[in-house]
């Protein structure tokens, strides 16, 4: 099950372990690095909503392990252990640190140098681009201070990459339509690292930039969709193979400086379906190699579509890669006991490391029991 911090605080790590426990869950994924949000509560017994305090850790940050980009402990942190309330009330759940990495407005406002950049060279403040040394450091140590928290037995990385140029981001606006190819090459990293790194695999990034900018340009001022379609251009799929080996790299430098005995899985991808997380730099056969496992979003709108989207990353990252699917027992993508059922037996027919579910502070407690009888079918 995948919980925030401020849940187990206001209902009480015990009462929560019990309701899962009863659920039939094992384990559970506890955000300990996370960003800014505006969630509603359904059975919340102290508000109804909930605003997190953006791009903070949950525990006591080390640091000394840290170069330019150094995490900031929130401030429910310093009044609230939630993983020594896991460890103390209930030691038998599996403890995994679910850590949003470069998904960091706070970090990138302070540093913008360190960000993702449009062809325009607009700062996109939201993405660190994982491009960057510093940017590599960051999200290496973060991963090693994590694991050396108390309970801590596997990290799930989330945002290892670049973003999509549409996150959801804080009053995000548009008054003219974003078709895809517009929306890829708006998101599309320009820095100087980037520029610098494509450059030495043989991509000619200052044409690619040029034409890039003369497409967007007349898009802009007429509405003229680009000529180049970026997931089909051979120049552009180029550059998307070096964008996810730059990620993979990175993945397995974190994976080999853990410590014995913490594992590490990545969730992909915040888009929807799973055959979109190249937009961000992921592979899922490349990240599954370079990982323990894969934690796949199955975020889909009823059974038939969660389980062609699953089967489709499932043969995307390879029979034998470790994949665990996340569910959502909830509106609007499964409303009811029966779908949930029929999702989670969709899932196990491809032969997934782990079931898990999305999220417990967001649904009404009746999913509970919906994902309870799915799990004893």
């Amino acid at each position: 099950m995948y919980l925030y911090p401020w849940d187990l605080r206001d209902e009480g790590a015990w009462v929560v372990a019990e309701r899962l426990r009863v659920a039939g869950i094992d384990s559970v994924a506890l955000a300990t690095s996370y960003h800014s949000g505006k969630f509603l509560r359904p059975h919340s017994p102290k508000g109804k909503v909930y605003f997190p305090e953006g791009g903070t850790v949950y525990f006591q940050p080390n640091g000394s392990r840290y170069g330019r980009l150094t995490p900031q402990r929130a401030q429910l942190a310093e009044g609230y252990d939630a993983l020594a309330e896991l460890a103390q009330h209930a030691p038998d759940l599996k403890v995994t640190a679910w850590t949003v990495g470069l998904h960091n407005s706070r970090l990138g406002q302070a540093h913008p140098g360190l960000t993702a950049q449009t062809v325009y060279g607009d700062r996109l403040v939201n993405s660190l681009c994982p491009a960057q040394p510093e940017v590599q450091h960051y999200l290496m140590a973060l991963c090693a201070d994590t694991a050396a928290q108390e309970g801590v037995r596997e990290i799930a990385l989330e945002t290892p990459g670049w973003q999509a140029f549409r996150h959801g981001h804080h009053h995000e606006f548009e008054l003219i339509d974003l078709p895809v190819a517009v929306q890829t090459m708006l998101g599309t990293c320009f820095c100087a690292a980037c520029r610098k790194g494509a450059r030495e695999q043989g991509i000619d990034m200052g044409r690619l930039a040029r034409d890039t900018a003369a497409q967007l340009d007349r898009f802009f001022a007429t509405g003229a969709l680009p000529e180049t379609d970026p997931a089909t251009d051979p120049d552009w799929l180029a550059l998307h193979d070096w964008r996810a080996g730059t990620v993979a790299d990175l993945v397995a430098g974190i994976r080999a400086a853990l410590p014995e005995g913490v594992a590490l899985a990545v969730i992909p991808t915040t888009q929807t379906p799973n055959s979109l997380c190249w937009i961000e730099g992921s592979d899922l056969s490349r990240l599954a190699a370079a990982a323990d496992r894969l934690e796949l979003p199955a975020y889909q709108c009823g059974v038939d579509d969660i389980a062609s989207d699953a089967a489709e990353a499932r043969a995307a990252a390879g029979a034998e890669a470790e994949l665990g699917f996340i569910l959502r027992p909830t509106f609007p993508h499964l409303t009811g006991a029966k779908d949930v059922a029929q999702a989670v037996q969709a899932l196990r027919r491809l032969n997934p490391a782990s079931v898990s579910f999305y999220n417990y502070g967001h649904f009404r407690l009746q999913s509970l029991d919906w994902i309870a009888a799915a799990l004893a079918g």
